[in-house]
């Protein structure tokens, strides 16, 4: 059995810290780069004609109070999503609103200790002064939350496509388990009983069409087990009539099956053993007798690029010969793999099953 993948939905703590470590030091080695090789005609222009000296301890504590601010951004966008139900655009606003205050507060604090960390005297600057180096704190700093918010969106989606991909992979297991879990119950044995009952009455009766019956019934066995999600209809038909073959073995002159299909959809794709199901289906809940013959016509129809499986209504007195549950199964199929359903068309005469075929032309 397989086994389930288990996906989050959202990024663990540990890739949070990493992410925010990485954007923080990025960030202020980037800003160091650029004042340490920049041009130095933007020094002369303001009047500096050297660079400012470099201090490891501010460069830290720069790192540090970036870091502190993207982690904490990161936690509380991951709580807004988690915890709340809101709808999308109301959610990003909370998100966004949140997000500012958390840095205005965040990047006051840290510019405020920021020179008693350092053992800087802080009285010594003047009003102008200090109020530049606030607002170029908070530019510095909204620029992280900006790169939180579209980070964070950005690896949400990508989280979810991937929670989808395995999603969609588990929908194919479990499509293909059910496959299995049909094949298991069309090829019962019942059906293997009676095969295998009408075998032995044509080796007593007639060798050369047990021979016959032996080699149709190993090609439905050996079509049925194949792992195929699907076939083209002519291979789907070749099955079919093998069939057909050991049915009208079984039943005699009083079944007849008919196929007259147009030869130009035969490259079309179809799923694996409908048209087995459906005739299985017309057999198991139709009196079949010397009075009642039963005849099921199987057509095509080019331009809708369908085949339709059609029988009169004999229904059998015992009412417990099926529940549907083979033409629900085949639906949910063709529901799964082409997002399409098969048609089913009662009118108290006639019983038809019309099958929506997958053509490869216009895909």
């Amino acid at each position: 059995m397989m086994k389930n993948k288990v996906i989050k939905e959202y990024p663990d703590v540990k890739l949070i810290v990493y992410l925010s470590l990485a954007i923080s030091v990025l960030m202020h080695l980037a800003v160091f780069l650029s004042f340490r090789f920049g041009d130095g005609i933007i020094y002369q222009q303001i009047g500096e004609h050297k660079k400012a000296p470099f201090h490891f301890d501010g460069f830290l504590l720069n790192v540090v109070s970036t870091f502190i601010l993207a982690f904490v951004l990161y936690i509380y966008n991951m709580y807004i999503q988690k915890n709340t139900k809101m709808n999308k655009n109301t959610q990003l606003f909370i998100m966004i609103l949140g997000s500012v205050i958390i840095t205005i507060i965040i990047s006051f604090i840290f510019t405020t200790l920021h020179p008693y960390i350092l053992g800087h005297d802080a009285q010594q600057l003047n009003i102008g002064k200090k109020v530049r180096i606030y607002r170029n704190a908070l530019m510095s700093d909204f620029f992280v939350t900006m790169v939180v918010i579209l980070s964070w969106q950005l690896l949400v989606s990508n989280y979810r496509s991937r929670k989808i991909a395995v999603e969609n992979e588990s929908l194919i297991a479990e499509n293909l388990m059910t496959r299995y879990h049909n094949l298991k119950n069309q090829m019962n044995p019942h059906f293997l009983f009676n095969s295998l009952n009408t075998l032995q009455s044509l080796i007593e009766i007639d060798k050369d069409k047990a021979k016959d019956y032996v080699q149709e019934l190993s090609k439905v066995l050996r079509y049925s087990l194949q792992n195929q999600e699907v076939v083209t209809l002519e291979e789907e038909i070749r099955l079919a009539n093998s069939f057909c073959k050991l049915m009208e073995i079984r039943y005699g002159e009083n079944l007849k099956i008919n196929f007259d299909i147009d030869e130009r959809l035969m490259n079309d794709e179809v799923i694996p053993l409908s048209l087995q199901v459906l005739i299985e289906n017309a057999i198991k809940h139709n009196v079949i007798s010397d009075k009642l013959p039963l005849v099921i016509n199987i057509t095509s129809d080019f331009t809708n690029h369908s085949v339709m499986v059609v029988n009169k209504i004999q229904p059998k007195i015992d009412k417990s010969a099926g529940n549907g549950i083979g033409l629900a199964n085949l639906s949910e199929r063709y529901r799964l793999k082409w997002n399409t359903d098969i048609e089913i068309l009662n009118n108290n005469v006639e019983f038809c099953v019309v099958i929506k075929l997958n053509n490869i032309s216009t895909n």
